[in-house]
């Protein structure tokens, strides 16, 4: 097992970055400012990477990180894989998105540097059948890509990232929970990367996946070992990792080309003992006074403002049941349901439904209202200038941005999940004094 570690150290108005795996090391530095002195050198680098920062690699580039993204969203799982690539000095090409969402296509290929899109089906893409679950899981025959120039131009990916679409096995989801057909899409990925040869993979989901009643995680996981790649499983949380959110996603991920790194050894290895709490992410976006509708708040119905403003006038970040509706009365609602962020905690998960009191703790800790969409994507881990806005005369929807943003994952858990595959690789990288420390 490769032991991982990262350290900070400032040096002038340079902040260095020293990732560790096993004997090797990978150094790169950002520029910053006289407040990179506030004793927080990782939250000095997450604010740079925010601000738009890239890290610039000591040891120099190396080869291009070619990328396929599968339910691809706006993009928020490949922030992580961007990031982790940078400091290893290399550039990301994604060779392909696929998500049925043309707008969220667009909002990718607005951020990132994206060759091929398409709004088709996942499962309309490959060919294959299988036989058995779990153990017995097999192929019928070799899974194919149905068309032709996206076979060609994804054989052999360093690569493959995606996020099946998790609402089925969601604990929010009371109607069809652990048996629904859409979680059977997860069994797509390991279809899609045999069918191109993918060096390496990464698929996200939430914690519920692996209770799922057709049990797609253990069968994919089998598919996988079956084509010889080596796979490693395991949740993720941010805010262990220092982020200002409490968000958990089950990770799975396989690599052909060595064994990942267990992911619970990469949490450790990245892991902050005092995660940062959400005014550390959204302080000072309060006062923006844009009229963009990332910033614009969403205005609430009489009963809830008035609910809004009872935490306030009382200050509690809890609403009683007394004043809550009557069907949330009966005391078997989610407490957190209408309530208030607290503002030296982290922010509990953020869900889609973020621009409502009643779907969530997603009023605001300081103003009296729910968080913004550019609030919620900054805690989501979108830099400030991620480009949601793609057409100026046609902006997307609040339903959209909900969307888009709910369903994204938080950076630090793209970065941890692609250090399990990719770190191995850094073993294999000299520094240029030609030596490994």
């Amino acid at each position: 097992m490769d032991e991982v570690a990262e350290a900070f150290a400032l040096d002038g108005s340079l902040l260095n970055h020293h990732l560790r795996v096993g004997d090797a090391v990978v150094r790169s530095s950002v520029e910053v400012d006289s407040f990179a002195s506030n004793g927080d050198p990782k939250g000095v680098w997450w604010k740079s990477y925010m601000a738009g920062a890239v890290p610039t690699p000591v040891e120099g580039p190396a080869p291009v990180l070619r990328v396929v993204d599968l339910f691809s969203g706006a993009g928020g799982l490949a922030l992580g894989v961007r990031q982790l690539a940078a400091d290893m000095g290399r550039k990301v090409v994604t060779e392909l998105i696929v998500d049925q969402d043309a707008a969220a296509n667009a909002v990718y290929a607005a951020n990132h540097d994206t060759r091929l899109r398409s709004k088709a089906s996942v499962s309309s893409l490959v060919d294959f059948r299988l036989r058995g679950w779990e153990d017995a899981a097999a192929f019928v025959y070799p899974p194919e890509v149905l068309d032709s120039a996206i076979a060609e131009a994804t054989q052999a990916v360093d690569l493959l990232i995606a996020g099946p679409p998790c609402q089925g096995n969601s604990n929010l989801n009371n109607h069809s929970r652990r048996n629904d057909k859409r979680n059977e899409l997860y069994l797509t990925v390991p279809a899609f990367a045999v069918a191109v040869g993918a060096r390496n993979v990464v698929i996200e989901n939430v914690q519920g996946v692996i209770h799922d009643r057709s049990r797609v995680v253990q069968t994919a996981e089998r598919l996988f070992e079956a084509a010889g790649y080596r796979v490693t499983t395991g949740v993720l949380a941010a805010h262990t990792l220092g982020w200002p959110q409490t968000r958990r996603r089950f990770f799975m991920v396989a690599s052909l080309d060595s064994h990942p790194i267990p992911l619970a050894e990469v949490e450790r290895a990245l892991s902050d003992p005092q995660p940062r709490s959400v005014l550390w992410a959204i302080g000072g976006l309060e006062t923006l006074g844009s009229k963009d509708v990332l910033d614009q708040p969403t205005g609430h119905n009489h009963e809830n403002q008035d609910r809004i403003d009872w935490l306030f006038d009382n200050d509690e970040y809890d609403l009683p049941l007394s004043e809550r509706p009557e069907c949330h009365k009966d005391g078997t609602t989610y407490r957190s349901v209408y309530g208030r962020m607290k503002p030296s905690d982290p922010a509990p998960t953020i869900t889609t439904g973020f621009m409502s009191p009643g779907r969530g703790r997603f009023t605001h800790p300081t103003e009296r209202r729910t968080l913004t969409a550019r609030e919620a994507a900054v805690i989501q881990g979108f830099p400030y200038g991620y480009r949601f806005v793609t057409d100026p005369r046609n902006p997307p929807t609040r339903s959209q941005l909900a969307k888009w943003i709910g369903d994204a994952v938080p950076m630090p858990l793209g970065y941890a999940a692609a250090l399990s595959v990719l770190g191995p690789e850094i073993t294999s990288r000299p520094n240029r004094d030609g030596s490994t420390e």
